[in-house]
C-alpha cells in the first residue's frame, strides 16, 4: 500500500515476487466472494419492510379510526395527539431504516467511477473543453481482463488472435447490421457519455468493442501489479461499506419487530374497542378514555424498546470483545451511530407525547385515581427508557445534530472549528494548494 515497504530482507526475485501477487489475487477473490454472500444476504433481507403490511395490515385502518373517532367527539386534544405521534413515528422509523439500508446496498455494489473515465469531456478529450470525471455508475466489480505483462511474444499473438475472432467479439458487439438499431443506440449513449464516435456500420465495430470494455471497468494497463493495487483498494471499499449495511441492517430488524409487536398490541385494543361499542364502531360519543389510555401505555413502552433496539447491536459487539476500549467510545464515530442517536430523539418525543396523553387519558376516565395510575406507569416508561440508554454516549447536542443530518440526508457535520484549527497546524506539502 501506499507509503508502505516491506523491512530489509533476503533478495526476492521477480518470479517470487510474480508468484506471491497471484497467490494474493486468488486470496482475494475469495475474500470477495465471501463479502459479496454477506451482502446479498441483506439484500434479500431488505425485504423486511414486506412484513409491514402482512403483519399490521390492520393496524393503519384501527389507528385511524381511533384518531378520527377521538377528533370528530372533540376528545382532548393532548391524547390525541400523544397517540398519533406514537403510531407515526413508530412506523416511520423502520421504513426508514430500511430506505438507508438499501442506500448501503447501492453502496456496496455500485460505484460511480469507471477506470480510465476521468478527463473525458463532452464534446471528446481532444475538443478544447475542460476535462471532466463522469459520473458513470456501474457494478462494483470491473470487468476481467489478461494482464499484459505476463505474456511472451507468441502467447500474446495467440491472444490478440483469440481476441479478434469474430465469435467472440459478437458477444459484445453484433456480427452483422441487422442489430435493430443497437449501434445507433450504443453510439448515442457513447457520445453523450464520454464525446467519442464511431464510424458507421462495422467499420467502427473495433471502438465500440473497446468502449463496452470501458463500460465494463476495464482499464488499458492491465498490469500484475495494478490489478493487485487495485484489488486492495476494492477490498478495502468493501469492508468499509459492508460494515456500515450490517450494522444498518441489525438495528432495521430489532427495530421492525419492536414497532410490528407494539402495533399489533395498539390494533388489538382498538379491535376489542370497536366490537364492545354499542354504536358498531361509530363511536357517536367518542372514543372510550379507557381504551386510549390503554393505546398510550403501548407506545410508552416501545418508546424504552426502540431505544434499546437500536443501540443494541453495538452493544453486542462491545460484549463479545471485553477488554477493547469502552461502549462509550462508539459514539465518537458520529457516521456509525447517526439513525442510531436519530432514533434515540424519535423515541424521547414519542414517550414523552405518549405519557401526556396517557395521563390525560386517564384523568379523563378515572379521574384522580386514573390521573395516579398514568403518573405511575408515565414515571415506569421514563425510568425504562433510561435504563435502556444507559451508557449512550452521544449528548444531547450530537443527538440533535444527528436528527438535523439524518433529515438532510447527510452522513457527517461540517468542520467543527476545533477541527479546522487541527488542520491548519498540519503541514502542507509545498505544491498543496490552500483552501
Amino acid at each position: 500500500m501506499t507509503g508502505e515497504h516491506a523491512p530489509d530482507g533476503p533478495e526476492i526475485s521477480d518470479v517470487e515476487s510474480r508468484a506471491a501477487m497471484r497467490g494474493f489475487l486468488q486470496r482475494a477473490e475469495v475474500r470477495l466472494s465471501t463479502v459479496h454472500r454477506v451482502g446479498q444476504a441483506l439484500l434479500g433481507g431488505s425485504a423486511l419492510v414486506l412484513l409491514l403490511p402482512l403483519f399490521i395490515r390492520d393496524g393503519f385502518p384501527k389507528m385511524t379510526t381511533l384518531l378520527i373517532a377521538a377528533h370528530d367527539a372533540g376528545q382532548n386534544w393532548i391524547v390525541i395527539g400523544g397517540v398519533a405521534t406514537g403510531a407515526f413515528l413508530s412506523i416511520v422509523l423502520p421504513v426508514t431504516a430500511i430506505y438507508l439500508l438499501v442506500g448501503d446496498l447501492l453502496g456496496f455494489y455500485f460505484t460511480s467511477n469507471t477506470f480510465g473515465a476521468s478527463g473525458a469531456g463532452k464534446r471528446g478529450p481532444d475538443s478544447g473543453s475542460p476535462p471532466r470525471t463522469v459520473f458513470n455508475p456501474r457494478f462494483i466489480i470491473p470487468g476481467l481482463g489478461f494482464n499484459d505483462d505476463e505474456l511472451n511474444a507468441d502467447t500474446r499473438a495467440l491472444l490478440d488472435d483469440g481476441r479478434q475472432d469474430e465469435w467472440t467479439k459478437a458477444l459484445l458487439v453484433p456480427r452483422n447490421l441487422d442489430d435493430d438499431g443497437w449501434r445507433d443506440r450504443f453510439d448515442t449513449r457513447s457520445f453523450d457519455i464520454w464525446g467519442t464516435a464511431f464510424a458507421e456500420g462495422t467499420a467502427g465495430d473495433d471502438g465500440r468493442l473497446r468502449q463496452m470494455f470501458r463500460l465494463a471497468g476495464l482499464h488499458r494497463d492491465r498490469t500484475l501489479a495494478h490489478d493487485v493495487a487495485r484489488t486492495e483498494a476494492l477490498l478495502a471499499k468493501h469492508v468499509l461499506t459492508i460494515r456500515i449495511a450490517v450494522l444498518r441492517y441489525s438495528k432495521a430488524l430489532l427495530l421492525l419487530i419492536a414497532t410490528t409487536v407494539a402495533t399489533l398490541a395498539a390494533s388489538g385494543i382498538v379491535e376489542h374497542a370497536l366490537q364492545a361499542d354499542p354504536t358498531h364502531g361509530q363511536f357517536t360519543a367518542g372514543f372510550p378514555y379507557r381504551y386510549l389510555f390503554l393505546v398510550a401505555l403501548v407506545y410508552v413502552l416501545w418508546a424504552p424498546v426502540a431505544a434499546r433496539s437500536v443501540t443494541a447491536p453495538l452493544r453486542m459487539i462491545q460484549r463479545h470483545t471485553p477488554g477493547v476500549g469502552q461502549y462509550g467510545d462508539v459514539y465518537l464515530d458520529r457516521r456509525t451511530t447517526q439513525f442510531e442517536s436519530a432514533t434515540v430523539f424519535a423515541t424521547f418525543i414519542v414517550l414523552v407525547g405518549a405519557t401526556a396523553a396517557m395521563v390525560t387519558a386517564g384523568y379523563e376516565a378515572g379521574g384522580r385515581t386514573g390521573l395516579l395510575v398514568g403518573a405511575v406507569l408515565g414515571a415506569l416508561g421514563v425510568g425504562l427508557w433510561l435504563v435502556a440508554l444507559r451508557g449512550y454516549g452521544a449528548g444531547f447536542r450530537q443527538t440533535l445534530a444527528a436528527v438535523g443530518l439524518l433529515l438532510r440526508g447527510r452522513e457527517a457535520p461540517a468542520p467543527s472549528p476545533e477541527m479546522r484549527a487541527a488542520r491548519a497546524a498540519v503541514p502542507r506539502a509545498p505544491d498543496q494548494p490552500t483552501q
